[in-house]
């Protein structure tokens, strides 16, 4: 590097000049990184998916967008259509750069009140460091949404799980959903089969059928085993954010709606960290443990500890059936998640948490209390048109109302639940 005493170092000109030089011969060579390459310099060759929200909290809430090339992003907001205010994401001084993730969190929103908002898309030609040239802007619709809302007198869940990228499950959703929309959509878990590419991630969590699944209701997720899987599984959280009060375990959550507080706990993968099969890349038995701690501090929140209804979801179920497999041994794969069990439910009895609700193993059933625990267990079904399933909550002052159907159409039973007592 240049010295204090060097020419280089007191000679702007000169720098720009060897920067130009190194640029051109970059160009002529082939020799610039990826972000650099033709493909960037054409037109924008589709649009920019629409936003899906999610993270919500109080008074704050996340929207994510694919982008269809190399773009910046941001989004405008405020309380009417003029919109007014305006957030984007930055790290280090440098706005937020990506070939297929945007996001923005929009902060210290109003209680109660309706959001409207809009995405803003630019396409960046980015050649050379001092060559880079922003397209046109494109602009989404306006949509609105608002946060959660302990004071309100109602609230509702729809969840769903186990699609592992089949089509026609994915489209038959995406439609009774949005021909009954809930406060929430929680997707518990196993979206993916494996996760190879950034494209798979935007096909399956931004752009699911289409896109357009959570631009006015937030969507949760809950991460399964397959949604861990495979050499990019680390970019999920570019497109399934963390949230933002979870520290380290940024897919935990807990979000009180009306009466019913909401959990999600991430389960993991389906074999013990020292299975040979993760090549020494698993680090799930001590991330269950400490989600057994956030859960217990969690629990006595005073907004989730005064919730009528507690319900907790998580994608490998914490209770199996005689005989099944708990995960924790290296001969075959887990029915059920012992050691989750271990670490969260003295908690959830503690609590009086009255459903825990989960998938994993593609055969629907519900489980009573018992002895070993006081809470129902509902299991979500699996990836096809007959046996996968919609379960929906509907929560009020005097009940909380839970059903479950077939994607197809199936009535597979409905329960109620009384007020904890708290």
């Amino acid at each position: 590097m240049p010295t204090d005493s060097s020419p280089a170092y007191h000679s702007s000109s000169n720098r720009r000049n060897f920067l130009t030089a190194v640029s051109s011969l970059a160009i002529g060579t082939s020799l610039l990184p990826e972000t650099v390459q033709a493909e960037d310099k054409r037109p924008m060759p589709g649009k920019p998916g629409l936003p899906v929200l999610q993270t919500p909290t109080a008074d704050s809430i996340a929207v994510a967008w694919s982008a269809p090339q190399l773009a910046t992003g941001w989004v405008e907001y405020g309380t009417t259509p003029q919109l007014g205010k305006r957030t984007s994401v930055s790290s280090n001084g440098l706005n937020q750069l990506n070939r297929h993730f945007l996001s923005a969190r929009l902060q210290d929103l109003p209680a109660g009140q309706k959001i409207y908002y809009r995405t803003v898309t630019t396409p960046i030609d980015f050649r050379t460091a001092y060559q880079i040239k922003p397209g046109d802007p494109e602009v989404s619709e306006t949509f609105t949404f608002q946060l959660p809302d302990a004071a309100a007198p109602t609230a509702s869940f729809a969840m769903i799980n186990d699609t592992h990228e089949k089509p026609e499950v994915l489209q038959a959703i995406m439609k009774q959903l949005a021909a009954e929309p809930a406060d929430f959509t929680i997707w518990n878990g196993d979206v993916f089969n494996d996760i190879r590419t950034d494209d798979q991630i935007v096909a399956q969590v931004l752009e699911p059928a289409g896109g357009g699944y959570a631009v006015e209701r937030p969507v949760l997720f809950t991460s399964g085993n397959h949604d861990v899987r495979g050499v990019n599984a680390r970019s999920l959280s570019q497109a399934i954010l963390d949230w933002p009060s979870s520290a380290e375990l940024g897919r935990s959550f807990a979000v009180r709606q009306g009466p019913l507080a909401i959990i999600g706990l991430d389960t993991g993968e389906d074999k013990p960290d020292a299975h040979p099969v993760f090549a020494g890349l698993a680090n799930f038995e001590p991330y269950r443990q400490a989600q057994g701690e956030w859960l217990a501090e969690t629990l006595k929140r005073e907004d989730i500890a005064s919730a009528p209804y507690i319900v907790v979801f998580c994608h490998i179920p914490l209770w199996g059936l005689p005989g099944d497999n708990p995960g924790d041994t290296l001969e075959g794969y887990a029915s059920y998640s012992r050691q989750s069990q271990q670490a969260w439910h003295p908690h959830l009895a503690e609590a009086g948490v009255q459903l825990v609700a989960s998938g994993h193993t593609h055969q629907f059933r519900f489980d009573k209390p018992t002895e070993d625990h006081s809470y129902a267990q509902i299991v979500g079904g699996g990836p096809s048109l007959s046996r996968g399933t919609i379960l929906r909550g509907f929560a009020d002052s005097k009940q909380f109302k839970l059903t479950a159907t077939s994607i197809d159409g199936q009535a597979l039973g409905n329960w109620s639940f009384s007020p904890r007592t708290v």
